[in-house]
This record gives C-alpha cells, structure tokens and sequence, in this order.
C-alpha cells in the first residue's frame, strides 16, 4: 500500500515537473504572464527603463543627464540572471513604460532597439559565464 502511494506520488510530481517545464517551453513573449522559472522581478528604474532586480549599475561608468521621460546619456550594469531571463525581461518590460521595440539581433551577444516619440534606447546584453553584462545607450531621437 505504502509502495502505490510513494509511486503515485512520483508520476505525480514528474507530471507536474513536466507540465512547468512545457509552459516555459510554450511562452514566446505572447503578453500572458509568463511562467516564474523563465522571468527576472523588476528592479530599479532609470530614467524611464526598468532594470531586473539584482542588477548592479557601475556608477562611475553610467553617464545620464535629464531625469524620467528626459533621460539621455549611457548605464552600464550587470546582473546574475542568463542573458535569456535578461533578453525576456526586457522584452516583457519595456512596452510597459510606454516603449516600442523595433529591432532584436541575437548573436554572440545581443542587441535590442526601442523608440518613443522623441527618443531611442539600445539595449547591448553582453553573455557570460558568471553575469550578464547590460549597456543601455538612450539618445535623442532625429
């Protein structure tokens, strides 16, 4: 009796490990609330763009002038999230704050472009072994 409970207990738990594990591999960044085991909490915001929780911004190499919507300069930050979690973050996250992305390149590192009206923000997301590397270029939009 004891042996058919710990075994129904088993196919449970592997039913439900398997189950997470295809809502992870099921989210495309399609708006619904995506799955804890693939997402980044929000963190610190700067100027107008939210960064993940955890991440530390070099503060002698971060140059912004302006404040909030009327921020324009340079953040560099790295954080310990793999740069996937930190690519989706900022995928989930940035149409939040009112901006639009207009172009993602992944390859040996990975960049994303965002407008608003009146600015555009690049978004270099620097793989490696230990952290991931984030450098946020916001300028005016001509």
């Amino acid at each position: 009796m004891v042996r058919m409970f710990i075994g129904a207990l088993a196919v449970a738990f592997i039913s439900f490990g398997a189950s997470a594990q295809e809502d992870v591999d099921n989210y495309k960044g399609t708006g619904v609330q995506p799955p804890e085991e693939i997402t980044l909490q929000q963190g610190p915001l700067v100027g107008d763009v939210r960064l993940p929780a955890g991440t530390k911004v070099n503060t002698d190499k971060t140059v912004l002038t302006g404040s909030g919507v009327n921020s324009y300069g340079r953040i560099l930050a790295s954080t310990k999230g793999s740069s996937s979690k930190v690519v989706r973050f900022f995928l989930d996250n940035m149409p939040s704050v009112g901006w639009n992305l207009i172009s993602e390149l992944q390859d040996e590192d990975i960049m994303l472009v965002y407008t608003k009206p009146n600015r555009v923000v690049v978004i270099m997301i620097e793989r490696g072994s230990r952290a991931t590397d984030i450098r946020i270029t916001m300028t005016p939009r001509s």
